[in-house]
Parts: C-alpha cells; sequence; structure tokens
C-alpha cells in the first residue's frame, strides 16, 4: 500500500514512528509537507 503522511517536520517523533511502523509492514511511505500543498 502507498501512505502519504501529511506532516510539518519528518523527524519529529510521531511522524518517525509512523514511517518506521508502515515501513515495517511492508508499504511505502511519504511524508508531504501539508503547508507545501494547495488544495483545488
Amino acid at each position: 500500500m502507498n501512505i502519504v503522511i501529511l506532516s510539518r517536520n519528518t523527524k519529529l517523533y510521531s511522524t518517525r514512528r509512523l514511517v518506521e511502523a508502515a515501513k515495517e509492514k511492508g508499504h511505502n511511505v511519504r511524508v508531504i509537507d501539508h503547508s507545501q500543498c494547495d488544495l483545488l
């Protein structure tokens, strides 16, 4: 499964744990800074 995590900082503990847990389960993970995104 492809997972995108919206987070301001990839170094935050909670973000790191989410990425780690997803990768342990075999998922592909990307972290995107939601402040850099536009809603259309």
